[in-house]
Protein backbone atom coordinates (compact mmCIF):
# COMPACT_ATOMS: atom_id res chain seq x y z
CA UNK A 1 0.00 0.00 0.00
CA UNK A 2 2.87 2.22 0.65
CA UNK A 3 3.84 2.32 -3.17
CA UNK A 4 -0.26 3.43 -4.05
CA UNK A 5 -0.48 6.81 -6.14
CA UNK A 6 -2.74 9.23 -4.61
CA UNK A 7 -4.25 10.85 -8.25
CA UNK A 8 -3.61 9.34 -11.63
CA UNK A 9 -3.78 11.67 -14.91
CA UNK A 10 -5.05 10.21 -17.47
CA UNK A 11 -3.63 12.04 -21.24
CA UNK A 12 -4.92 11.15 -24.19
CA UNK A 13 -2.61 11.95 -27.30
CA UNK A 14 -2.95 12.36 -30.77
CA UNK A 15 -0.82 14.07 -32.55
CA UNK A 16 -0.53 16.50 -29.79
CA UNK A 17 3.90 16.74 -30.18
CA UNK A 18 3.63 20.62 -30.82
CA UNK A 19 2.22 21.21 -26.70
CA UNK A 20 2.26 17.84 -25.48
CA UNK A 21 6.02 18.43 -23.41
CA UNK A 22 4.56 21.50 -22.15
CA UNK A 23 1.83 19.64 -20.74
CA UNK A 24 3.25 17.03 -19.31
CA UNK A 25 5.73 19.10 -17.52
CA UNK A 26 2.75 20.88 -15.94
CA UNK A 27 1.98 17.43 -14.43
CA UNK A 28 5.31 16.65 -13.59
CA UNK A 29 6.06 19.53 -11.70
CA UNK A 30 2.62 19.87 -9.49
CA UNK A 31 4.17 20.19 -5.63
CA UNK A 32 1.70 16.51 -5.33
CA UNK A 33 4.57 14.64 -6.13
CA UNK A 34 2.61 11.06 -5.71
CA UNK A 35 1.18 11.33 -8.67
CA UNK A 36 0.47 8.57 -11.58
CA UNK A 37 0.68 10.23 -14.83
CA UNK A 38 -0.71 8.00 -17.35
CA UNK A 39 -0.20 8.82 -21.28
CA UNK A 40 -2.03 6.93 -23.99
CA UNK A 41 -1.01 7.57 -27.14
CA UNK A 42 -4.09 6.68 -29.57
CA UNK A 43 -1.45 5.94 -32.88
CA UNK A 44 0.05 9.10 -33.30
CA UNK A 45 2.02 9.95 -36.53
CA UNK A 46 3.88 13.02 -35.74
CA UNK A 47 6.30 12.80 -32.64
CA UNK A 48 4.17 12.50 -29.72
CA UNK A 49 5.37 8.78 -29.25
CA UNK A 50 8.75 10.04 -29.16
CA UNK A 51 8.01 12.95 -26.85
CA UNK A 52 6.46 10.52 -24.39
CA UNK A 53 9.10 8.22 -23.99
CA UNK A 54 11.90 10.42 -23.69
CA UNK A 55 9.94 11.89 -20.79
CA UNK A 56 9.16 8.84 -19.87
CA UNK A 57 12.57 8.34 -18.85
CA UNK A 58 13.11 11.30 -16.83
CA UNK A 59 9.98 11.01 -14.31
CA UNK A 60 9.41 7.31 -14.05
CA UNK A 61 6.13 8.25 -12.17
CA UNK A 62 4.66 8.38 -16.26
CA UNK A 63 3.14 5.33 -17.27
CA UNK A 64 2.84 5.13 -21.33
CA UNK A 65 0.26 3.15 -23.42
CA UNK A 66 0.74 2.87 -27.19
CA UNK A 67 -2.54 1.92 -28.51
CA UNK A 68 -2.10 0.00 -32.18
CA UNK A 69 -4.63 1.63 -33.99
CA UNK A 70 -6.11 4.89 -33.75
CA UNK A 71 -10.01 4.84 -31.88
CA UNK A 72 -10.30 8.16 -30.63
CA UNK A 73 -9.91 10.07 -27.47
CA UNK A 74 -12.89 8.67 -25.43
CA UNK A 75 -11.23 4.59 -26.06
CA UNK A 76 -7.93 6.55 -25.46
CA UNK A 77 -9.18 7.11 -21.72
CA UNK A 78 -11.21 4.30 -21.25
CA UNK A 79 -7.49 2.33 -21.33
CA UNK A 80 -6.07 4.65 -19.58
CA UNK A 81 -8.79 4.13 -16.45
CA UNK A 82 -7.89 0.82 -16.52
CA UNK A 83 -4.61 0.99 -16.09
CA UNK A 84 -5.13 3.83 -13.61
CA UNK A 85 -3.88 2.50 -9.81
CA UNK A 86 -5.27 5.34 -7.56
CA UNK A 87 -7.42 6.53 -5.30
CA UNK A 88 -8.43 9.61 -7.29
CA UNK A 89 -8.16 9.88 -11.03
CA UNK A 90 -8.67 13.14 -13.11
CA UNK A 91 -7.90 14.15 -16.72
CA UNK A 92 -5.75 16.47 -18.84
CA UNK A 93 -5.89 17.13 -22.39
CA UNK A 94 -2.56 16.89 -24.28
CA UNK A 95 -2.36 20.89 -24.96
CA UNK A 96 -3.94 21.81 -21.42
CA UNK A 97 -2.14 22.54 -18.55
CA UNK A 98 -2.59 21.56 -14.90
CA UNK A 99 -1.46 24.40 -12.77
CA UNK A 100 1.21 23.26 -10.13
CA UNK A 101 -1.22 23.18 -6.84
CA UNK A 102 -4.13 21.83 -8.92
CA UNK A 103 -3.69 18.09 -7.58
CA UNK A 104 -2.65 18.89 -4.54
CA UNK A 105 -5.42 21.23 -3.75
CA UNK A 106 -7.94 19.00 -5.71
CA UNK A 107 -6.94 16.06 -3.63
CA UNK A 108 -6.51 17.26 -0.22
CA UNK A 109 -10.92 18.89 -0.72
CA UNK A 110 -12.47 15.40 -1.99
CA UNK A 111 -10.68 14.07 1.21
CA UNK A 112 -11.22 16.86 3.71
CA UNK A 113 -15.39 17.17 2.42
CA UNK A 114 -15.85 13.50 1.21
CA UNK A 115 -16.63 13.94 -1.72
CA UNK A 116 -17.38 11.77 -4.99
CA UNK A 117 -16.65 14.13 -7.52
CA UNK A 118 -14.31 17.46 -6.82
CA UNK A 119 -14.13 20.44 -9.95
CA UNK A 120 -12.70 23.27 -10.16
CA UNK A 121 -12.25 26.51 -12.19
CA UNK A 122 -10.47 27.27 -15.05
CA UNK A 123 -9.07 29.82 -17.46
CA UNK A 124 -9.23 29.97 -21.17
CA UNK A 125 -5.57 30.74 -22.22
CA UNK A 126 -3.42 31.92 -25.75
CA UNK A 127 -0.20 29.27 -26.37
CA UNK A 128 2.11 31.54 -24.14
CA UNK A 129 -0.93 30.91 -21.21
CA UNK A 130 -1.64 34.45 -21.07
CA UNK A 131 -5.19 34.99 -19.73
CA UNK A 132 -8.20 35.69 -21.90
CA UNK A 133 -10.98 34.77 -20.10
CA UNK A 134 -12.77 32.50 -17.65
CA UNK A 135 -13.86 29.41 -19.20
CA UNK A 136 -15.37 28.56 -16.23
CA UNK A 137 -15.70 29.62 -12.63
CA UNK A 138 -17.48 29.03 -9.30
CA UNK A 139 -18.74 31.88 -6.85
CA UNK A 140 -17.38 30.22 -3.76
CA UNK A 141 -16.53 26.50 -2.15
CA UNK A 142 -19.91 24.85 -2.36
CA UNK A 143 -20.83 20.83 -1.70
CA UNK A 144 -23.45 19.65 -3.57
CA UNK A 145 -25.74 16.65 -2.58
CA UNK A 146 -28.74 17.21 -3.99
CA UNK A 147 -29.82 16.36 -7.77
CA UNK A 148 -26.14 16.03 -8.81
CA UNK A 149 -27.39 14.42 -12.17
CA UNK A 150 -30.41 16.92 -12.64
CA UNK A 151 -27.48 20.00 -11.81
CA UNK A 152 -24.87 18.55 -14.30
CA UNK A 153 -27.88 17.92 -17.12
CA UNK A 154 -28.50 21.32 -16.13
CA UNK A 155 -24.84 22.89 -17.54
CA UNK A 156 -24.59 24.49 -13.37
CA UNK A 157 -21.07 22.65 -13.47
CA UNK A 158 -19.88 23.48 -17.15
CA UNK A 159 -20.36 21.73 -20.59
CA UNK A 160 -19.41 18.17 -19.67
CA UNK A 161 -15.70 18.97 -19.50
CA UNK A 162 -13.36 15.96 -17.79
CA UNK A 163 -10.46 18.13 -17.26
CA UNK A 164 -11.47 20.26 -14.13
CA UNK A 165 -12.33 17.30 -12.05
CA UNK A 166 -11.25 14.95 -9.69
CA UNK A 167 -12.90 11.25 -9.84
CA UNK A 168 -13.05 8.82 -6.48
CA UNK A 169 -12.19 5.52 -8.18
CA UNK A 170 -15.75 3.63 -7.37
CA UNK A 171 -17.14 6.55 -9.17
CA UNK A 172 -15.04 6.06 -12.98
CA UNK A 173 -14.25 2.70 -12.74
CA UNK A 174 -17.88 1.47 -13.89
CA UNK A 175 -17.19 3.22 -16.51
CA UNK A 176 -14.16 1.84 -18.81
CA UNK A 177 -16.00 -0.17 -20.57
CA UNK A 178 -18.75 2.27 -22.02
CA UNK A 179 -18.07 1.46 -25.29
CA UNK A 180 -19.96 3.47 -28.06
CA UNK A 181 -21.31 2.17 -31.42
CA UNK A 182 -19.41 4.46 -33.28
CA UNK A 183 -16.71 6.82 -32.67
CA UNK A 184 -17.92 10.04 -31.28
CA UNK A 185 -15.55 13.00 -31.90
CA UNK A 186 -17.69 15.37 -29.57
CA UNK A 187 -20.15 15.01 -26.65
CA UNK A 188 -17.66 11.73 -25.54
CA UNK A 189 -17.02 13.51 -22.44
CA UNK A 190 -20.17 14.54 -21.57
CA UNK A 191 -21.52 10.64 -21.98
CA UNK A 192 -18.88 9.66 -19.54
CA UNK A 193 -19.62 12.23 -16.89
CA UNK A 194 -23.52 11.39 -16.86
CA UNK A 195 -22.66 7.49 -15.75
CA UNK A 196 -20.81 9.51 -13.05
CA UNK A 197 -22.53 12.22 -12.09
CA UNK A 198 -25.57 9.30 -11.95
CA UNK A 199 -23.59 7.50 -9.53
CA UNK A 200 -22.09 10.47 -7.26
CA UNK A 201 -23.26 11.45 -3.71
CA UNK A 202 -21.45 14.55 -3.07
CA UNK A 203 -19.79 17.42 -5.20
CA UNK A 204 -17.49 19.82 -4.13
CA UNK A 205 -17.03 23.11 -6.31
CA UNK A 206 -13.60 25.20 -5.84
CA UNK A 207 -13.96 28.55 -6.37
CA UNK A 208 -9.93 28.43 -7.11
CA UNK A 209 -8.34 28.32 -10.77
CA UNK A 210 -6.21 25.26 -11.41
CA UNK A 211 -6.42 24.58 -14.72
CA UNK A 212 -5.31 26.46 -17.51
CA UNK A 213 -7.58 25.79 -20.99
CA UNK A 214 -5.62 26.06 -24.59
CA UNK A 215 -7.65 27.88 -26.95
CA UNK A 216 -6.40 26.38 -30.04
CA UNK A 217 -8.19 27.29 -33.10
CA UNK A 218 -7.46 24.04 -35.14
CA UNK A 219 -9.11 21.84 -32.76
CA UNK A 220 -12.35 19.93 -33.12
CA UNK A 221 -14.11 21.52 -30.55
CA UNK A 222 -12.82 25.14 -32.36
CA UNK A 223 -13.49 24.31 -35.86
CA UNK A 224 -17.27 23.15 -35.73
CA UNK A 225 -19.53 23.18 -38.47
CA UNK A 226 -22.75 23.77 -37.36
CA UNK A 227 -24.79 20.74 -39.41
CA UNK A 228 -21.87 18.11 -37.79
CA UNK A 229 -21.62 19.69 -34.88
CA UNK A 230 -25.99 18.73 -34.47
CA UNK A 231 -26.03 15.52 -36.08
CA UNK A 232 -22.85 14.60 -33.75
CA UNK A 233 -24.74 15.38 -30.82
CA UNK A 234 -27.95 14.01 -31.88
CA UNK A 235 -25.60 10.66 -31.94
CA UNK A 236 -24.52 11.38 -29.06
CA UNK A 237 -28.03 11.70 -27.54
CA UNK A 238 -28.80 8.21 -29.21
CA UNK A 239 -25.72 6.77 -27.40
CA UNK A 240 -26.80 8.18 -23.85
CA UNK A 241 -30.27 6.93 -24.21
CA UNK A 242 -29.07 3.29 -25.33
CA UNK A 243 -26.50 3.50 -22.14
CA UNK A 244 -29.04 5.42 -19.36
CA UNK A 245 -32.43 4.76 -20.62
CA UNK A 246 -32.88 1.63 -18.08
CA UNK A 247 -31.59 4.25 -15.29
CA UNK A 248 -35.32 5.58 -15.12
CA UNK A 249 -38.03 8.18 -16.41
CA UNK A 250 -36.31 10.91 -14.51
CA UNK A 251 -32.53 10.10 -15.60
CA UNK A 252 -33.74 10.16 -19.17
CA UNK A 253 -35.87 13.31 -18.70
CA UNK A 254 -33.00 14.53 -17.45
CA UNK A 255 -30.69 13.49 -20.39
CA UNK A 256 -33.16 14.77 -22.38
CA UNK A 257 -33.68 18.25 -21.72
CA UNK A 258 -30.09 18.55 -21.76
CA UNK A 259 -29.52 17.47 -25.19
CA UNK A 260 -32.51 19.51 -26.17
CA UNK A 261 -30.98 22.55 -24.59
CA UNK A 262 -27.62 22.22 -26.42
CA UNK A 263 -29.16 21.50 -29.89
CA UNK A 264 -30.97 24.86 -29.36
CA UNK A 265 -27.76 26.90 -28.71
CA UNK A 266 -26.43 28.87 -31.89
CA UNK A 267 -23.24 26.86 -32.62
CA UNK A 268 -25.31 23.60 -33.25
CA UNK A 269 -28.98 25.11 -34.41
CA UNK A 270 -29.91 24.60 -38.53
CA UNK A 271 -32.28 26.66 -40.12
CA UNK A 272 -33.51 23.83 -42.47
CA UNK A 273 -33.99 20.03 -43.30
CA UNK A 274 -32.12 20.74 -46.56
CA UNK A 275 -28.99 21.39 -44.42
CA UNK A 276 -28.80 17.78 -43.17
CA UNK A 277 -29.49 16.26 -46.35
CA UNK A 278 -25.68 14.80 -46.83
CA UNK A 279 -26.24 12.73 -42.87
CA UNK A 280 -29.34 10.79 -43.86
CA UNK A 281 -27.25 7.51 -42.95
CA UNK A 282 -25.80 9.08 -39.70
CA UNK A 283 -28.89 10.59 -38.26
CA UNK A 284 -30.86 7.21 -39.48
CA UNK A 285 -28.33 4.93 -37.44
CA UNK A 286 -28.78 6.96 -34.61
CA UNK A 287 -32.52 7.31 -34.64
CA UNK A 288 -32.96 3.38 -35.06
CA UNK A 289 -30.70 2.96 -31.91
CA UNK A 290 -32.78 5.42 -30.11
CA UNK A 291 -36.27 3.36 -31.67
CA UNK A 292 -34.47 0.35 -30.50
CA UNK A 293 -33.60 1.11 -26.88
CA UNK A 294 -36.26 3.42 -25.91
CA UNK A 295 -38.68 5.09 -28.28
CA UNK A 296 -40.29 7.20 -25.54
CA UNK A 297 -36.77 9.42 -25.87
CA UNK A 298 -37.43 10.22 -29.27
CA UNK A 299 -40.91 11.82 -28.60
CA UNK A 300 -39.07 13.38 -25.45
CA UNK A 301 -36.47 15.26 -27.76
CA UNK A 302 -39.36 16.35 -30.22
CA UNK A 303 -41.69 17.92 -27.15
CA UNK A 304 -41.68 21.26 -26.04
CA UNK A 305 -39.13 22.79 -23.72
CA UNK A 306 -41.84 23.25 -21.01
CA UNK A 307 -42.53 20.14 -19.11
CA UNK A 308 -45.57 18.25 -20.43
CA UNK A 309 -47.43 15.49 -18.64
CA UNK A 310 -45.53 12.08 -18.69
CA UNK A 311 -49.10 10.22 -20.01
CA UNK A 312 -49.01 12.96 -23.38
CA UNK A 313 -44.76 11.71 -23.59
CA UNK A 314 -46.04 8.40 -23.45
CA UNK A 315 -48.68 8.73 -26.13
CA UNK A 316 -46.69 10.01 -28.47
CA UNK A 317 -43.94 7.19 -27.41
CA UNK A 318 -46.94 4.67 -29.03
CA UNK A 319 -47.44 6.62 -32.45
CA UNK A 320 -43.28 5.95 -32.61
CA UNK A 321 -43.80 2.30 -31.68
CA UNK A 322 -46.68 1.78 -34.37
CA UNK A 323 -45.06 3.31 -37.00
CA UNK A 324 -41.38 2.38 -36.65
CA UNK A 325 -40.38 6.30 -37.58
CA UNK A 326 -37.45 7.21 -38.87
CA UNK A 327 -35.81 10.38 -39.19
CA UNK A 328 -36.46 10.98 -43.73
CA UNK A 329 -34.63 13.85 -44.94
Amino acid sequence: MGNTKAVSVIVPVFNAGANLERSLRSLMNQTLENLEIIVVNDDSTDNSAEIIEQLSLEDNRIVSIHLPINQGAHEARLAGIKKASAFWIGFLDADDFARPKMYEVMNKAAIMNNADIVICGSYRVDNQRKPIEPKIRFKRNQEITSEPLKRFCSFQFGTGMLWNKLYHRDIILPCANMHFPWRQNINEDLLLNIGCFYRTKTIYLMKEILHDYFFNESSITSTIIKTKAYVDTYRAYAIAVSLFAELGESTLENITNMYRKQLSWECYRIDNLEELANHKKELNEATELIHKTCPLALALLASRCDPQPLSVRKAIAQVVRKYNYLFQV
